[in-house]
């Protein structure tokens, strides 16, 4: 079991050879926590005081059966704040531990220059604090039904707060901040309710820079790891053990994809082709799709096991995509962090008539099964009236809406 100066004595082996190699390791604050801690604190989405919402429970309950039943296990985690926290398994072995740490450094310096963390907040633990005390207050002021369904209402819209910092943009544009435009403009909400909705915002634009980024901040970290501990000398049965958890976080299982796999080996393929300056670029300025764009090659893809396969073939061949094909299907996966990219029709929108959503259609089309719950839970709850969405499905163009108690899907 690792103890703090077990820990210290750790740190001192892994963090001068991370500073040599050119990462800027600001302060870490590490913590020592069980396998359950960690598991609470992932649930939350690493935010270790945060608002109560059942979803975190379930969250924390598939995490938990995971790791007894061995399917997986969480080594670490990080949070992007100053001083940074790193969380780490007091079960985890010296060989795991000194693993984790160059791969915790490794984060440290990706949130410390990507471009993509620039504006987050570095007081998130104080905010969320915050938010977790005046949503508990509402809680006892008007009930926890009326909170619960207003937080359940606004998780629907969560993932859809836009890119800038700024509240939405006035009528006559479109506004991709759906959850900030529902908070500033519906009429039926009280100030209170409002003030929810923006704390929820908040949080999710903390996240979104993270969400956007799994792929190249897992693999950024991953390849650093991997070069810091071939620089570390080890003993043999140190070595073994250190080479037998990276297996662990590089094996693919088909049909997921890997992050810390692909990640690695898009970032060990700049740095062979045109070094490390590559790879300092790279984590400064590129999203998981900047980064496919830039390094994805038919090597990549081979090495990662990316090639589709038909299951079936009448002439008894094994057929595969082309680098093409995989490229762009990797990239439609992860731009927009995969989740549909939805803006409000500001200009014909109005706080006592209907919210109209447009679906910027992508090939794919939204979920017709989950969609009438969606917006019933907005029109119900959040605007108090008719809410439509424009998309398409199977090539036509639809509107579907609900006015909070009947549903429709017009073809237009």
């Amino acid at each position: 079991m690792l103890t703090p100066s077990k820990l210290e004595s750790l740190i001192e082996q892994v963090l001068p050879a991370a500073q040599l190699s050119g990462l800027d390791c600001e302060h870490v604050h590490f913590e020592l926590v069980d396998a359950e801690d960690i598991h609470a604190l992932a649930s939350y989405h690493g935010l270790p005081i945060r608002y109560s919402h059942w979803s975190f429970g379930k969250t924390y309950g598939r995490l938990k059966t995971a790791y007894d039943y061995r399917l997986s296990q969480i080594y670490e985690l990080v949070i992007n704040t100053r001083p940074f926290y790193a969380f780490i398994d007091r079960l985890n072995s010296d060989a795991q531990t000194l693993l984790i740490l160059a791969h915790v450094f490794a984060h440290v310096d990706y949130f410390s220059h990507s471009r993509l963390f620039a504006r987050t907040p570095h007081d998130i633990l104080h905010k969320a604090a915050r938010h977790a005390r005046q949503i508990g207050n509402y809680r006892r002021i008007y009930g926890n039904e009326a909170v619960e369904s207003l937080l359940d209402a606004a998780m629907v819209v969560a993932d859809h707060v836009g890119m800038s910092l700024v509240m939405a943009r006035g009528p006559g544009e479109e506004a991709s901040d759906v959850l900030g435009y529902i908070a500033v403009h519906s009429a039926h909400l009280q100030d209170w309710e409002r003030e929810i909705l923006l704390m929820i915002r908040e949080e999710s634009k903390y996240f979104w820079p993270q969400r956007l980024s799994k792929i190249s901040n897992e693999g950024y970290a991953t390849f650093w790891h991997t070069r810091l501990m071939r620089q570390i000398t080890l003993s043999p049965e140190v070595a073994w053990e250190v080479a037998e958890l990276n297996s662990k976080l590089l094996a693919t299982k088909a049909p997921q994809l890997n992050p810390y796999a692909l990640g690695s080996q898009l970032y060990d393929h700049l740095y062979s082709k045109k070094g490390l300056g590559a790879v300092f670029e790279a984590r400064n300025m590129l999203d998981d799709a900047g980064l496919i764009r830039l390094a994805l090659d038919d090597e990549v893809i081979h090495t990662c096991h990316l090639d589709i396969y038909r299951d079936h073939d009448p002439n008894g061949n094994t057929l595969h995509a082309d680098l093409a094909h995989i490229r762009a299907q990797l990239i439609q996966d992860v731009e927009h962090a995969g989740i549909p990219l939805l803006t409000v029709m500001a200009e014909k929108s109005k706080p006592l008539g209907p919210l109209r959503i447009q679906h910027h259609y992508d090939g794919r089309d939204l979920d017709f099964y989950e969609l009438p719950f969606a917006l019933k839970a907005i029109a119900h709850r959040l605007w108090g009236g008719r809410v439509e969405i424009h998309t398409m499905k199977q090539g036509m163009h639809h509107i579907a809406s609900h006015d909070g108690t009947k549903w429709a899907d017009e073809v237009s």
